[in-house]
Order: structure tokens, then C-alpha cells, then sequence
């Protein structure tokens, strides 16, 4: 069962920090090099000078870009730019943002969930994840000690009652309000009352979580929790490192968002391909249909490209190729296929995904491009937004690009259910949960209350 507590949260000083919009950001693997400059030039206590160091020329085993974090980090505790709360506390997380024009409010509460195995445990992931990632993650966690983003999980109730409860005993005032980078207004209140922290421990304890967002991170926590195991082998199963952080929404929140995180490849492994052979190719698992290019429309291209997506029923599979230039093709898959071809290969659920429809029949069997190249960063790149995937065909920053529908929540639960895992960034919740809000300290030698029953 899902094992979820209360915590003690660190979070920032307003007396020390005023204005938390200089401080929090999005999560690290979201962050782009000049957007990580200007979030540095903000304010010299910015989230991302912890959860997104850089290297330094000179740079070694014993001095390093996590070791500079984890000084950092030690330091804002000691001069209390960051403080700890007293208590244990869920926390209640409201994000109002706009998406389409249509202003939502997605609510959550922030929580230490009890690390599982990543199979037949009530966490289950839906994504696979990059192994340069993970190692980067875990140096970060073995020198600072810390979560410093909340992983973003999802949980099926259809009666709302956990966040209910929750919300039926907030604080007169939020602890934090603020408006992020992003324009959208965040609110966290600290609930610490003891009825109701084991009442939505209870209630918390019979659901299923699935990681929506930060597999990295969560696969990170159980390194993280192997090697302390081996540390300290007497340590309690309430050890805190036997916890990670988790930002925890209900599934059947008609606020949750899932974008679709577009592929934009690039790099020497496609920088050969030919136009007439890969069309070619295509055309024996998709009717081929030639659309206008971005110079021959005009304004509103993205819109057009947009709306031919989403023209395509939900049960049929479609994408949009860009690329060789400045060129653009609709691809729909032709009937059967999916029956045919895709069933002998994998299962019914995954057959039902476009991701896995794009990586096994364009990116494995038309492209060539083995497991190797799905791993590889400089091949890949993602994008929520189709005018950055639209500049970067332009500027010529990739060479292709495939733009694809959203995948529904409905098809994560499912697939995460039968222990089954999507491509990677098959899906973008949205908006990502920012870090910064709130932090949890890992002490080995701390034990994490759990609610009595």
C-alpha cells in the first residue's frame, strides 16, 4: 500500500527572501542554458543554483559542481534563507495557470511517499527514463542530501476526498502566495492537525500512485536509498531515507493538463538521412499527405498544425513530419497496421500509444535508430510547445521533428496498472510543479513519524 506521511518542510525565509519569484523555478531538466543564466542573475539565493549546478574549469573528484551545491545548500540552512517547519505537515498546493485560453486550478498536497520497488509496488512508474539523467541526479543527492524538487504523482479518488479534507481544515492564511515565472499564481498552507493528517493518511494509503512527473528522480531515490542501506544497515524502515518527496494530485481533477512532448532530433546519427528513401519507407505504414510549409502559410502556422493533429479521432494515430528543409507531411497510419504489425510486437496497451507507435515503426524500423540512440540526449530533444519545434526546423537546430497528440490520462493508468512502461517523455503534465516551494532534508539518523491510526 502507498505509504504516505507528513513531513517537516524546509522552505524559504521571507524575511530573509521577500519576493519568492525570484527564487523558485521550474525543474531542472526543463531549464534551457539561457534560462538558467537569467534564473541565476535573479537573485543569488535562485533554486537554481541547487538543482542545477554548473561545472567549473578545474573541476575534480573532491571539488565540483554538487559538492559547490551541497556547500551552498548547507549555507543558506546555516544563515536561514531556508527554515524548517516544526512539525510534520501535508501541504496543500493550489497552481491557478491558463492553458488554451481557459483559466484552471489544479490542486495537490505536498508529501513524503515510502520509496517501493519500481514493479508490484503501489508506486508505479508509466515512463522509461535516460541514464545520464540518473547519474547526474544521484551525485547531487549523495553531496546535498536532499529533495529539492517534489516528484509529481497522480492517484485515483474519484470523490475528492482526500484533497476535501484537506481543504476543509486550511489555515486562515497560505504559508507561501506568490506568483512564479510563469505568470501563474502558487498558494501552499501548512495543515498540521493531528486528526486530520491520519485521516488522509488513511485515506492515501489504499490508493495507487503513478509517477506523472521526475521518473528520474524517483529511480534516483531508490539508488539513493540502496546505498544508504548499505551505510547504515541497523536504520529503521522509517529511516528518511526510505521516503522521497512527492507533489500528489487526483487523477479525476478536471485541472490536470497533459500536453504532448514533441521529438526534435538532431546530431550525427540522422544528419545523413534522405528525403525519398525515409518518405518511401513511410508510406508502408502511413498514408503520406504533403502539407503547406511554414513559409508558404504565413502567420497562424502553429494554429494549422494544431488543429490537423487534433482533427484525427482518438482512436486512430497521426503525426506531423517536419523537416528536410522547411517541408511538412501528415502521416496517418493505415488501417490494420496496428493489428498486423504492432500486436506481434508488444502489448495491447502499448500498441494503443502513439509514442510507441512513432518509436518502433518511424524511429525503429524506418529510421534505423536502435536503443542506443533513444538513450542518447544529443539525438533527441523535446518540446511541449510547437513554435519552438517549428524555430528549431527553421534554424535548422534539428533536422526532423515529429509533432504528436497528447497522450491521455486514462492510457498512463493503464499501462503503469499492467507494469508496463511508455517511451520516453511520453507525456507532459502540465504545468510542471515548481521547485522551490518546499524541500525535505534527508537525514539518516531521522525517522519520519507516521500518523497513528
Amino acid at each position: 500500500m502507498a505509504l504516505v506521511a507528513p513531513f517537516k518542510g524546509l522552505h524559504y525565509n521571507l524575511a530573509k527572501v521577500p519576493s519568492l519569484t525570484e527564487v523558485v523555478t521550474p525543474p531542472y531538466d526543463v531549464i534551457k542554458p539561457a534560462e538558467r543564466a537569467a534564473f541565476a542573475a535573479r537573485n543569488p539565493y535562485n533554486m537554481v543554483n541547487l538543482i542545477l549546478p554548473q561545472p567549473l574549469p578545474g573541476d575534480d573528484r573532491l571539488q565540483n559542481r554538487y559538492t559547490r551545491a551541497a556547500a551552498l545548500f548547507r549555507q543558506w540552512r546555516q544563515q536561514e534563507v531556508l527554515v524548517r517547519d516544526p512539525q510534520p505537515a501535508f501541504y496543500y498546493w493550489e497552481t491557478d495557470f491558463e492553458v488554451a485560453g481557459q483559466k484552471r486550478t489544479r490542486t495537490g498536497l505536498a508529501a513524503l511517499v515510502g520509496l517501493e520497488p519500481l514493479s508490484g509496488g503501489a508506486v508505479k512508474p508509466h515512463e522509461q527514463t535516460f541514464s545520464a539523467a540518473k547519474a547526474d541526479r544521484l551525485e547531487l543527492f549523495k553531496q546535498a542530501r536532499a529533495h529539492f524538487s517534489p516528484i509529481f504523482s497522480i492517484y485515483p479518488d474519484r470523490d475528492n476526498q482526500v484533497l476535501s479534507l484537506l481543504q476543509g481544515n486550511l489555515p486562515p492564511a497560505p504559508l507561501l502566495a506568490f506568483e512564479d515565472t510563469l505568470g501563474y499564481q502558487q498558494r501552499l498552507y501548512r495543515v498540521t492537525e493531528p486528526e486530520v493528517l491520519r485521516a488522509a493518511h488513511r485515506a492515501m494509503a489504499g490508493l495507487t500512485l503513478f509517477i506523472a512527473d521526475g521518473h528520474h528522480r524517483y529511480e534516483t531515490s531508490l539508488n539513493y536509498q540502496k546505498l544508504l542501506k548499505q551505510q547504515y544497515p541497523q536504520a529503521p524502515p522509517q529511516a528518511a531515507f526510505n521516503y522521497t518527496l512527492m507533489y500528489l494530485s487526483n487523477i479525476y481533477d478536471p485541472d490536470l493538463v497533459i500536453l504532448m512532448a514533441h521529438r526534435l532530433l538532431g546530431g550525427p546519427r540522422v544528419k545523413h538521412l534522405d528525403e525519398a528513401r525515409v518518405l518511401g519507407r513511410l508510406k508502408e505504414y502511413f498514408e503520406v499527405v504533403s502539407l503547406p510549409a511554414a513559409d508558404e502559410f504565413g502567420e497562424a502556422y502553429e494554429d494549422f498544425l494544431q488543429q490537423t493533429l487534433a482533427e484525427a479521432p482518438p482512436q486512430e494515430t497521426a503525426f506531423i513530419l517536419l523537416g528536410f528543409g522547411r517541408k511538412a507531411w501528415l502521416l496517418k497510419m493505415r488501417p490494420g497496421v496496428r493489428q498486423k504489425t504492432l500486436a506481434r510486437q508488444m502489448h495491447p496497451a502499448l500498441a494503443q500509444l502513439d509514442v510507441a507507435v512513432l518509436n518502433y515503426l518511424i524511429f525503429e524500423k524506418v529510421l534505423g535508430l536502435d536503443a542506443k540512440a533513444l538513450d542518447d540526449q544529443e539525438t533527441f530533444k523535446y518540446s511541449s510547445q510547437i513554435s519552438e519545434v517549428v524555430a528549431a526546423v527553421t534554424r535548422r537546430e534539428a533536422r526532423l521533428a515529429f509533432l504528436l497528440n497528447p497522450t491521455r490520462i486514462e492510457q498512463v493508468q493503464e499501462v503503469a496498472s499492467a507494469g508496463l512502461t511508455m517511451p520516453r517523455k511520453s507525456t507532459y503534465f502540465y504545468p510542471k510543479v515548481m521547485s522551490g516551494l518546499i524541500l525535505n532534508p534527508i537525514d539518516p539518523a531521522e525517522e519520519i513519524l507516521i500518523p497513528e491510526k
